[in-house]
Formats: structure tokens, C-alpha cells, sequence
């Protein structure tokens, strides 16, 4: 049978010299037109008869920015079933009364104060003991260690604790002075998000924001965010998130305010602690299912549901919850169900920080497994950002022949951008790629252009008549 395949790989690639040789052209020019400085690995594969279309430092280990959550997703769908949900229970044991999180990524505020509502209902007026929180389900640290330490402070980076409120993060509108000199104005979306702001920003021109300051933030005690440096002046508001340091305490506030407003009198204190196995639960509140979670994931490429999927794996597996074991338990899963080596990658976390590293080599090699399975197949191609429709390719590839027909995950750092992922057209060929581009020193949106002339040089090479 191995003999077989080898020989339909030659005979294809006998049959077929040209075009690839055309393609390859097409291809090189392209990049040596665009970025001749940068590290750059391309792999293009035919879906179904695996052979080669087009490669370029395919095994050169890149940083892959947030194509690392493909890894992530691949392994949640391999190890738990699409139905799975997260769990935040309300329990009792004597006088106290306990939550216990989960890390559940969609948990919100209003679902917290629900919790309260539910005892009211079942007509307690008092707790005579303590509020206890079990937080234990997620270890620190909450920061993957590579972290840049100018990211803190932003929604993308909110920390990935048991506790999940609104995604940690919180938003304002920024809103320039008159003159030029004046203070900023930041008001807040929701008043009830927790944070404390310490506004010393003031505006400037965007020739001075560009080259000599910058909106900078201090992460200070009991969720204080100082905001400093400066904003360009601009006529409309700029909405921006910022994270929450600490979630607990905007939980802990939550359910302060929730229980006076429900009437419930605490005769203690509102505290962490452990949920006693002897706990009598009261309700448990359901996440939604698995496949909606990575859903959300891949499509708005959201690294807090990443972390706490990673976390979820990791406990699920070592009953520890760290970055450590999340990535131990992403590598068995893996290993166990993938042709991937993963030894021959850096993995560190579950989002794509500069921590890890990979070849385009080895994220075609996850794709194409994924894609000769059926069910994953079907997993991943209802989950994945499509051009010009969904996520974060929603704007991306309109009006062209790769329109609704590229399924692939994005990845952006300062200085790195990604894509990988299919083109598919039903009943015609189908193709498995990943573009990694490193060492950008040009705007982020040409290295993007060039993921997508690559693509169409694809179609254009090899069945743009046949496109409708």
C-alpha cells in the first residue's frame, strides 16, 4: 500500500511539471518582491493525493502567532466531545455557601448576579456563615511566560484565571481634547466592570503619537489601571478594552452588591477558599458547548479562551492546571492522534507567543490529519474563519475568486503574521496551506496582501476556470 501511494505521488507530480513549475515561479517572485528581507515558510499541498503544489522553508521553525490555536482546538475536539460544557456550581455545606469556577470563557457578570437570584427564589433572607469562592481550578501563573510586558493591561491579554467575567476585560471610549495638550476623556461602556482608571493621558497630533510617544499602562493594586503617554486627536471616540487584573475581586464585588440588592443579609465574609466534597449543590450553571467555545476561538482568535481551553486540557489530563501541563497534555493528544513529531516544535502555550515555534511543515501535517478524518474535517471547517464571510477573514479576500472558499486561521504579532489552513471548492481540488511570515518590517496589512496573492496564485495556476 506504501509503494502504491509513492508511485500516484510521482506519477502526479510526472503529469503535472508544469503548472508547479509555473506556480513556483509565480510564488517566488512574489515574495522576493514583497519582503525579500523576511523569514518566510510556505507549504501547499493537494488535499487529496498529498502532493506537493508548492514549498518554501517549509521545515524552518517559525513563531507562529495565533496559528498555535489550531494546535489548541485540534486537541480540545480530539479529547472531549463537541457537547462538553463547563460547569459553575452553587453549592451549601452548613451556614456557608460556595461558587466554584470553572474557567468557564463565557461565564458573564449577569450570570454571576443569576446565581444570586437563584437563592433568593429558593427563599434564603440570610447566610449566617461565610460566601466562599473556590478559584482552585486554574493554577498561576495567569499570564503566559511569554508575555510581552506591553500587552498587560489589554483585553487580549486579560489573565486566564478559574474566574472568567466578560472576558476579564472591559470597555471605554477615549475621547480626544479640543486642543491639542488637553487630557484625554475615557468613559466607561458599563459602569459595573471593576476597574479603577488613573487617567494621565493627554492628546497630540498623530505625528507625535507615531514617533514619540505612545499609550502606555500600569497595572496597579485592587484592579487600578494607570493610563499614561498620549493619544492622537481624532473627531470620533476610540473604543479600546482594557483587562482585569483581578478577577476575583470584581467577583467578590459582584456578588457583595448582588446580595444587598436582593435583600440577602451576610453575616460573614466573602471569601476563597475550597468547595467541601460534602457540599450539597444548589445549581450548576452550563457554559456553552465545546464546539461554540472553539468556535468563538478560532474565529475572533481569542487568546482567554485559548488559555482556558489549554488549562481545561491540562487539568482534564494531570488534574493540575498550568501552562506547563496545558502544554503536556496538548502534546500527548497530539502525538496520539496526529502524525505530528512534536518534538520538532516549540510548545509553550495555547495562543502563540513568541515562546513557540513551528514549521509550516508541521501545521499542514495537523491540517491534512484533520482533514482526512471526517468528523474533524467537519469539525474544523464550521469553526474556522471563511473568507470574506466569518471571524477574522470577514473582511479579507472579498470580491475575489478566493471569496467564501478559504478556511484558515490568522496569526498577527508586531512583526509576524500567519495563515493556514484550506481553499475548498466542492467537488474539485481542494488545498491544505500554511503561510508563516516573520521578521515584518513593513505595515502588517502588505504581509497579510501577500498570504492572499499567494492563495490566488494557487486558483489562478490551477482551476480558475472552473471557479463560478
Amino acid at each position: 500500500m506504501r509503494l502504491i501511494l509513492i508511485l500516484s505521488v510521482l506519477l502526479s507530480a510526472i503529469t503535472n511539471p508544469v503548472y508547479t513549475q509555473s506556480l513556483s515561479t509565480k510564488i517566488d517572485e512574489l515574495i522576493r518582491n514583497e519582503f525579500p528581507y523576511a523569514t518566510i515558510g510556505v507549504l501547499i499541498q493537494d488535499a487529496e493525493s498529498g502532493q506537493i503544489i508548492y514549498r518554501k522553508n517549509a521545515d524552518k521553525l517559525l513563531s507562529p502567532a495565533s496559528n498555535m490555536k489550531l494546535f489548541t482546538a485540534a486537541a480540545t475536539f480530539y479529547h472531549f466531545p463537541p457537547d462538553y460544557r463547563f460547569l459553575t456550581t452553587l453549592s451549601q455545606l452548613n451556614h456557608d455557601y460556595y461558587i466554584r469556577f470553572s474557567g468557564s470563557p463565557t461565564l458573564t457578570i449577569d450570570d454571576l448576579k443569576g446565581l444570586i437570584l437563584t437563592l433568593k427564589e429558593k427563599g434564603v433572607r440570610e447566610i449566617k456563615g461565610d460566601f466562599i469562592l473556590d478559584v482552585s481550578r486554574f493554577q498561576s501563573p495567569y499570564y503566559p511566560g511569554g508575555t510581552s510586558y506591553d500587552d498587560l493591561g489589554w483585553y487580549y491579554s486579560a489573565p486566564d484565571s478559574a474566574v472568567i467575567l466578560n472576558g476579564n476585560a472591559a470597555s471605554y471610549q477615549f475621547i480626544s481634547g479640543k486642543e491639542l495638550g488637553d487630557p484625554v476623556l475615557i468613559k466607561a461602556d458599563k459602569e459595573e466592570n471593576g476597574l479603577t482608571i488613573i487617567n494621565q493621558l493627554r492628546t497630540v497630533d498623530k505625528e507625535e503619537e507615531k514617533n514619540h510617544c505612545g499609550l502606555n499602562i500600569e497595572i496597579k493594586p485592587n484592579n487600578t489601571l494607570r493610563l499614561f503617554g498620549c493619544l492622537a486627536q481624532q473627531k470620533d471616540p476610540k473604543t479600546l478594552q482594557l483587562a482585569i487584573p483581578n478577577p476575583s475581586l470584581l467577583a467578590k464585588s459582584i456578588i457583595k452588591k448582588s446580595l444587598a440588592e436582593q435583600g440577602i443579609t451576610l453575616h460573614g465574609t466573602i471569601r476563597t477558599g475550597h468547595l467541601p466534597a460534602q457540599a450539597t449543590q444548589i445549581i450548576a450553571l452550563q457554559s456553552a458547548d465545546l464546539k461554540q467555545v472553539v468556535s468563538h476561538m478560532l474565529l475572533e482568535s481569542d487568546n482567554l479562551y485559548a488559555s482556558s481551553l489549554m488549562k481545561q486540557l491540562a487539568y482534564s489530563l494531570t488534574k493540575e492546571a498550568t501552562y506547563k501541563q496545558g502544554a503536556f497534555a496538548i502534546k500527548q493528544i497530539l502525538t496520539q492522534n496526529t502524525h505530528l513529531d512534536m518534538k520538532q516544535l516549540e510548545l509553550a502555550d495555547g495562543i502563540g507567543t513568541r515562546y513557540n515555534l513551528v514549521s509550516a511543515l508541521q501545521i499542514v501535517t495537523l491540517l491534512n490529519d484533520l482533514y482526512q478524518d471526517q468528523k474533524m474535517r467537519d469539525l474544523f471547517l464550521t469553526t474556522l474563519p471563511q473568507s470574506g464571510v466569518s471571524g477574522t477573514l470577514k473582511d479579507r479576500m472579498k470580491k475575489t475568486i478566493l471569496e467564501k472558499r478559504v478556511y484558515a486561521k490568522t496569526g498577527t504579532m508586531h512583526d509576524v503574521s500567519s495563515l493556514s489552513g484550506y481553499i475548498i471548492k466542492p467537488e474539485e481540488k481542494s488545498f491544505i496551506f500554511s503561510i508563516i511570515i516573520n521578521g515584518i518590517n513593513q505595515p502588517i496589512d502588505k504581509a497579510k496582501g501577500l498570504e492572499e496573492k499567494i492563495l490566488l496564485a494557487v486558483v489562478n495556476e490551477l482551476y480558475v476556470d472552473k471557479l463560478d
